[in-house]
């Protein structure tokens, strides 16, 4: 048995589809765990590598730069990315993810931080940081060694390749947020998810 903890974004999908058919998996949203999930930026160390190329800057680095939440980990590379690039912005927060891309639209931001649910047109933040001599192994990693989070998250990988739909709609009732089936099916289609485990653990330092 394992239990892994999660926020109820897109790193946690894999593991919840894992629990169709698995119950030797407890996925908790609070508390702690052996294994623990989040965005690279806000785990002490990173074990494994599971979401790349999630995140990007669209159409590219303008002057006021739409982003989900202070303090998030999209603001916290974005915060990064306009250091190691010397780049003078207007950062504009939202707390609700569903309306960063809508600022952009509007004109109300002349480029936005998204996930690739949203779109793929834009600069990935692992190339811009790549660019300048920062190592970002990727978005997403956990924390903890574990054999059986292994398994378990590479099965949910495999049930997501073999039935995108059903699992996103499995996905979308066991999340205690709502997220609608198709933005879950999107994410996994259009991201890169994987379980990569590091030889040594990376440590996210800000610059």
């Amino acid at each position: 048995m394992v239990t892994v903890l999660t926020p109820p974004g897109p790193v946690a999908y894999p593991i919840i589809a894992s629990t169709m058919k698995r119950r030797d998996v407890k996925v908790v949203f609070e508390g702690n765990a052996e294994v623990k999930l989040n965005a690279i930026p806000l785990l002490n160390e990173v074990n494994y590598v599971l979401v790349s190329r999630m995140l990007v800057i669209t159409p590219g680095l303008g002057k006021k730069i739409a982003v989900w939440k202070k303090g998030s980990a999209n603001h916290i590379l974005l915060d990064l990315v306009l250091k190691l690039y010397n780049h003078e912005a207007e950062v504009v927060f939202t707390d609700d993810p569903a309306e960063v891309y809508k600022l952009y639209k509007e004109g109300k931001a002349d480029s936005a931080v998204v996930t690739t649910a949203v779109t793929r047109d834009g600069l990935y933040f692992e190339d811009l940081l790549s660019a300048k001599g920062f190592y970002l192994p990727g978005i997403c990693g956990a924390e903890g060694l574990n054999e059986d989070f292994e398994t378990a998250y590479l099965e949910g990988i495999d049930l997501f390749k073999e039935d995108p739909e059903g699992t996103s709609e499995y996905v979308a009732d066991n999340l205690p947020i709502y997220r609608p089936s198709t933005f879950i099916e999107s994410i996994f289609k259009n991201s890169e998810y994987s379980l990569r485990k590091l030889d040594k653990p990376y440590v996210f330092r800000k610059a």
